[in-house]
């Protein structure tokens, strides 16, 4: 039993690379649409209004700031976790072929350092 408390299940590390990356893909798919679908172009608010200009200008700023402040970082932080998640998934895979290998020779496994 105590054996089982520490068993590592590659499966469900590859399901969640998997969905992470499916995450990522709808979050580009968000900061395209943030990029292209948003644009606010002259006159879109009317005429002849002072605040026309100011509320355009707003409108520019909030959407940079959701571009890169936002989307972009919530990206890089998805992007991250899934190369992190790949990579844990990779040693504990390599770690685990080891064991085997070294148990059908006799040996010790080895003592590979991940990062």
């Amino acid at each position: 039993m105590a054996n089982d408390s520490y068993r590592v299940d590659l499966d469900r590390l590859d399901e969640v690379v998997k969905k992470l990356n499916a995450v990522l893909k709808d979050m580009q798919g968000a900061s395209g649409k943030a990029k292209s679908g948003t644009h606010l172009p002259e006159g879109a608010l009317g005429k002849g209004f002072s605040e026309e200009g100011e509320l355009r200008n707003a409108h520019t700023e909030l959407k940079n700031h959701i571009e890169t402040k936002v989307l972009k970082k919530l990206e890089d932080l998805i992007d991250d976790l899934t190369k992190k998640t790949s990579r844990t998934h990779g040693a504990y895979q390599d770690r685990e072929q080891d064991t085997s290998n070294a148990m059908q020779h006799g040996q010790a496994p080895s003592n590979r350092q991940y990062q």
